[in-house]
């Protein structure tokens, strides 16, 4: 395929000359022969197979970020420029679409999300998501109606308040008139809520000791299990209650690509992928029903895989199935848990508490010279390391891993990342620059859980959380990622608003968070695309609106660099398309 470049005044001498005489007298569908003969009802290679005219084009190319049309052939960007200049690449098979002024622009990178969580909760398990007691209750007595006797009851996702008045967890589910095990996630898909009858299935009592990176919390007063697992006790637990099957995994698949699709992510991460997922992912990649680009971060050393075996046999192997829509060239290592629960892990103590003292600082999973092994082995590898870290020690913890895997292995060209790190210690900001390390940000955690709530954990005078900005001006990639479901939809628009706000854009919360992190559109705009890309291994073929790239864009039914900032959040997508087909709606 010739590639043409319309956004310069050269464009003419790049086009055959009888297919402009052809668009320019409206002869495209008339059989007439073209200049090497042959008949035009086998349209020549300048031909489009799709054209989209008369647009608002946001390129995000710096040379010539605004064009009005976009050609399509075989799935790349064959021109970007005016209406006129790409009108003249129609032949008489393609498909010609007026958008009447509304906005293109590149997909959603979303380098941070659970879709097979997302969809297995939604499809098989019992789903609520309420702050709400009573509500979740009522939920949770209609599943149990429809289970069978014995049947475990499991699902999500609750909330830390449920338990706000001093009610033991497991005696608010052991009073429902319910005989079945019961063993739910949190909002966060941290942490879980069991009734005394699973809690006696799983052997938990105040004798369990807890796993590493993980705990069972007990009645301060009489050392019995309350029925909260965090982190790893929560996952070590689930893995014996889950019983999907690979079908099961690959309809969750379906039924959360479907979901992406419509708010217009094209292209997203996995952020914990099990080998059960994985052969789910490889399916549905062979059968050719991705309908988005799918980067998976394999487990590492994760109380949800079978096995640390299970998982080196997996990374292993991971070539034999990377393939154009799936990429299993990444790696998910969890260092420690989340603020909300004391479970991440801080440099300086949590505020005194009576269940943690006066100089606790939280865990981590790993210990600080088994990490440093682990990434200096996995970058060796060409594999792109993914840490959870949401506390400023665990934060530092990653970065020393990645500088020694820079001193010992050289610069391995990977840009690997720190998820959240929502919590960076000031004498770390810059070192994500200087590492070429990715700090991802996750807007969308902002709500429901206001920036404010955890004030009482770690004191006033801690330092910015979320430090966008910051860390965007200092020259740090910053990409983003939703975290869904741990958020309640995948929906990239609201996270765009909040950006630039620091508010919730729903107006529930009305907390301001650090304005002085705020980013203005444009850069969030580019952290949302081709700063995703750039971090997934695809910017060379993504986040951009370039020729030769993938046609991978979306059609907006607004501008939003013309509606004011607090309507971004409500943008509507009505068109997706990846690799040049229609995944998503109909114009």
């Amino acid at each position: 395929m010739k590639p043409y470049n319309f956004s310069s005044t050269l464009f003419l001498s790049s086009l055959l000359l009888s297919s402009l005489l052809l668009s320019s007298c409206g002869q495209e569908a008339d059989n007439q022969l073209t200049q090497d003969g042959a008949n035009s009802n086998t349209p020549s290679s300048g031909y489009a197979d799709e054209i989209y005219t008369n647009a608002r084009v946001y390129t995000l190319d710096d040379t010539s970020p605004w064009e009005e049309a976009i050609a399509v052939k075989d799935g790349e960007i064959l021109a970007v420029g005016s209406t006129t200049e790409i009108a003249a690449l129609a032949g008489p098979e393609t498909n010609s679409i007026d958008l009447g002024g509304k906005m293109i622009m590149p997909g959603i990178h979303d380098t941070h999300a659970h879709p097979v969580d997302a969809g297995i909760t939604e499809l098989y398990e019992c789903s609520f998501r309420t702050t709400i007691l009573e509500e979740a209750l009522e939920t949770i007595l209609g599943c149990a109606a429809e289970a069978e006797p014995g049947e475990w009851i499991v699902g999500g996702q609750w909330f830390e308040s449920y338990f706000a008045d001093g009610n033991i967890p497991k005696s608010v589910l052991d009073e429902l008139p319910i005989d079945n095990p019961i063993f739910f996630m949190d909002w966060s898909v941290h942490n879980a809520w069991l009734n005394s009858r699973a809690l006696e299935l799983l052997a938990i009592n105040g004798d369990t000791p807890d796993p590493n990176g993980g705990a069972i919390i007990r009645d301060l007063e009489t050392g019995e299990a309350t029925g909260i697992l965090l982190d790893n006790a929560a996952y070590n637990f689930k893995r014996e209650v889950d019983e999907y099957t690979t079908e099961n995994y690959k309809e969750a698949i379906r039924w959360s690509i479907d979901q992406m699709v419509q708010v217009g992510i094209t292209t997203y991460k996995d952020a914990l992928t099990i080998e059960n997922s994985l052969a789910a992912y490889i399916d549905l990649d062979q059968q050719g029903e991705l309908k988005a680009r799918v980067k998976v971060s394999l487990a590492w050393k994760s109380a949800w895989s079978d096995s640390h075996e299970t998982e080196l046999a997996t990374i292993a192997n991971r070539n034999a199935h990377t393939s154009e829509f799936l990429d299993t060239n990444f790696v998910k290592i969890m260092l420690d848990g989340i603020p909300p629960t004391y479970t991440a892990a801080l440099i300086e103590p949590y505020m005194p508490s009576e269940a943690f003292g006066d100089d606790y600082r939280g865990y981590t999973m790993l210990e600080a010279d088994e990490l440093i092994q682990d990434v200096v082995n996995l970058d060796a590898q060409g594999i792109t390391v993914k840490i959870h870290a949401t506390g400023d020690a665990s934060v530092r913890m990653a970065l020393n891993a990645y500088t020694a895997a820079r001193e010992t292995n050289g610069d391995s060209g990977l840009m690997h990342e720190v998820s959240h790190a929502e919590l960076i210690h000031p004498e770390d900001l810059l070192r994500f620059r200087e590492l070429n390390v990715a700090p991802e940000m996750g807007p969308n955690l902002w709500y429901p859980a206001a920036l404010g709530d955890l004030r009482p954990l770690l004191g006033e005078g801690r330092h910015l959380f979320w430090q966008i900005n910051s860390l965007y001006e200092s020259g740090a990639h910053v990409i983003y990622g939703s975290d869904w479901p741990v958020v309640p939809s995948p929906n990239p628009w609201t996270g765009i608003e909040a950006m630039v706000t620091r508010m919730d854009p729903s107006g529930e919360d009305p907390t301001v968070g650090w304005t002085d992190e705020s980013v203005d559109l444009a850069t969030a705009v580019k952290i949302f695309t081709l700063n995703g890309a750039i971090a997934n291994k695809d910017g060379e073929e993504s986040g951009s609106l370039i020729v030769g790239k993938n046609a991978d864009f979306i059609v907006l039914n607004r501008n939003i660099f013309e509606v004011p900032i607090e309507d971004v959040g409500d943008t509507e997508v009505l068109l997706t398309v990846v690799g040049g087909e229609h995944v998503f709606g109909e114009l």
